[in-house]
């Protein structure tokens, strides 16, 4: 199994890195431009376009549905891939998806920084009950034992929350809230942390044939044989994808060409992603007002009146409540005092009535 999987891994790069991993600036090498930092934490529904400033479909084209957003193959040579405009320096990644079944279809979530340190959710389309996870560190592939299968169910059926949680000591993948493995900066994996991911990273998320013929051997047998490109469409959805950075700040800057992350600077201020973030969640009471048509005005206006008139009449009823009970209060208190007056006033009268006896019998005496 171990050797089966070593080939895998050795196919799947190959075949991934040609496909869909990249750097158009390599820090390791010369000096990068900073990179844009998500600096907070959100969450986005894929039911709804995208915002272009935030996410860049940089091939292919989304179909949004209820369901989420479907990345779907239809010809050979195609693929899909989008890709996050900001950068995350450690955080949390949750993704639910559903796979693209189909021998030959590879579907992926993947974190990868400019300087290829690499984190990844992969199915292979033929088989629906596993995940693969896998690292690279720095784009070095001198080594294809980082891999993992977990077994798994209904992924191309269900929607399963894929989770990765990558610090600078540790990396985990969760599935359905179960963590499935880990990884430590200092193991014998990573060599020493040499190949631990540490560099800031984008989101990648895509769709890709790797059963062309176009591909090695060992990629088109890792992916489960050619596309059968008669049982096309092929299609992996997105529901939605929630993103923690564990930093705050405007951009990330590499200090040296080491690709160490205490050679990462946080730039302070607001990224461009919260600023969009922000503007969208400004939007004025009056300018959804006027995206609601005529009808929903009127119901809108009834709905106010009734409450309106709920509230008066709410209002009243304790008033009324109210006077009510002061009445009965002061009544209960005339009665009080009425009661105590009788009984002071018998009181009285049995005294001078006692007092009386006693004078006109001592005077008879």
């Amino acid at each position: 199994m171990r050797n089966t999987f070593a080939l895998a891994a050795v196919a799947a790069l190959a075949g991934y890195a040609a496909a869909q991993t990249s750097t158009t600036c390599d820090p390791l090498n010369t000096t990068c431009p900073a990179d844009a930092a998500l600096g907070t934490e959100h969450t986005w529904w894929f039911n709804e376009t995208l915002d272009a400033t935030i996410w860049n479909m940089t091939d292919g084209a989304l179909k949004y549905t209820d369901e989420g957003a479907e990345f779907t193959l239809k010809t050979n040579g195609s693929s899909l891939l989008l890709q996050s405009n900001f950068y995350i320096f450690f955080g949390v990644v949750e993704s639910w998806v559903k796979m693209a079944k189909g021998a030959g279809i590879i579907s992926s979530v993947v974190l990868e920084s400019d300087d290829l340190d690499e984190i990844d959710w992969e199915w292979v389309g033929y088989n629906t009950s596993l995940v693969q996870t896998d690292f690279f560190g720095k784009g070095n592939t001198t080594g294809y034992d980082r891999g993992t299968n977990v077994p798994m169910s209904n992924a191309d059926t269900e929607f399963h929350n894929y989770t990765t949680y990558w610090d600078h000591d540790r990396l985990e993948w969760w599935l359905d809230d179960v963590l499935v493995r880990t990884v430590n900066y200092s193991e014998s994996l990573t060599l020493g942390g040499k190949n631990y991911p540490q560099t800031p990273c984008q989101i990648k998320i895509g769709i890709w044939p790797s059963g062309e013929e176009s591909e090695s051997e060992g990629t088109i047998e890792w992916g489960g044989g050619l596309v059968d490109w008669d049982d096309a469409p092929f299609t992996m959805t997105v529901q939605r994808v929630r993103v923690k950075d564990f930093h705050s700040g405007k951009e990330y800057k590499y200090g040296n060409h080491s690709g160490d992350w205490q050679s990462i600077e946080v730039i302070d201020g607001n990224s461009t992603t919260v600023t969009e973030l922000n503007k969208k969640a400004k939007e004025t009471l009056a300018e959804k007002w006027d995206d609601l048509g005529e009808g929903a005005h009127i119901g809108i206006y009834a709905a106010c009146g009734v409450v309106g008139a709920a509230c008066v009449g709410a209002f009243v009823w304790w008033c009324i409540r109210q006077r009510s009970k002061g009445r009965l209060a002061q009544a209960l208190d005339d009665s009080k005092f009425a009661d105590q007056r009788t009984e002071m006033l018998n009181y009285q009268n049995d005294w001078k009535q006692s007092e009386w006896r006693k004078s006109g019998y001592n005077k008879v005496g």
